[in-house]
């Protein structure tokens, strides 16, 4: 078990994938921002899709601007609260993990699909070609989503949409998560990792608003 959580997932290499939504702390709810998507690997890697390094820290933000895969190095290196549980604990950085099983067929076209990301990583756009939509690309290759995230791209409508599609194979979690390698990989989308969960109390559903009763017409008669 990773140091700290409350429970572990079922990695290295125990015949799952994940999206993971920061920010989002409970099934119906929506990410401050919208959030972020990023994914584990089947072997408990995290990866995920972010302008580039370069491009961040110079301020430019924004349509067609460079883009850049992260695995657990670059996590590490500018967001380690995406993938240290003490960090993600201390800056109370929640994320939602939709895990879902798959076949070693669907667990490979899924890796495979990373891969050719990081080859040809090409643009990042807020809206159109984010986070998202790659997080997403790589789904629809493994044959878990259809070609398009209904409504806007963001990370909450990919985690419904893979839902709605392979519900009875979904499982999803809520709280502080953390990533502990196991050892080194020549592939860093193969580093085995274990995954850990320092789970939060639900967020309870508001209660629907009270129905009006409808008022009544007096008694003309008196």
């Amino acid at each position: 078990m990773t140091l700290g959580a409350s429970i572990t997932l079922p990695f290295p290499d125990q015949g799952h994938i994940a999206l993971v939504v920061r920010g989002k702390r409970s099934r119906d709810a929506v990410p401050p921002d919208e959030g972020h998507a990023d994914v584990i690997m089947p072997s408990g890697a995290p990866a995920g899709f972010f302008v580039h390094e370069d491009t961040e820290r110079a301020g430019t933000l924004g349509i067609g601007v460079p883009g850049q895969v992260y695995c657990y190095a670059q996590f590490s290196a500018n967001r380690p609260w995406y993938v240290n549980l003490d960090d993600a604990i201390a800056r109370d950085v929640v994320s939602a993990v939709l895990l879902i099983r798959v076949t070693a067929a669907q667990s490979e076209r899924f890796l495979r699909a990373w891969q050719a990301m990081r080859t040809r990583p090409g643009s990042f756009s807020i809206i159109g070609w984010n986070c998202s939509s790659h997080a997403a690309m790589a789904f629809t290759h493994a044959g878990l989503a259809g070609l398009d995230i209904p409504g806007l791209d963001t990370p909450d409508n990919l985690f419904h949409e893979l839902r709605r599609r392979n519900g009875a194979l979904c499982r999803d979690e809520y709280g502080h998560l953390g990533f502990s390698p196991r050892e080194c990989a020549g592939d860093e989308f193969q580093l085995p990792c274990d995954v850990g969960l320092d789970v939060i109390a639900p967020v309870p559903t508001p209660p629907p608003p009270p129905r009006m009763r409808r008022p009544t017409m007096a008694n003309p008669a008196g």
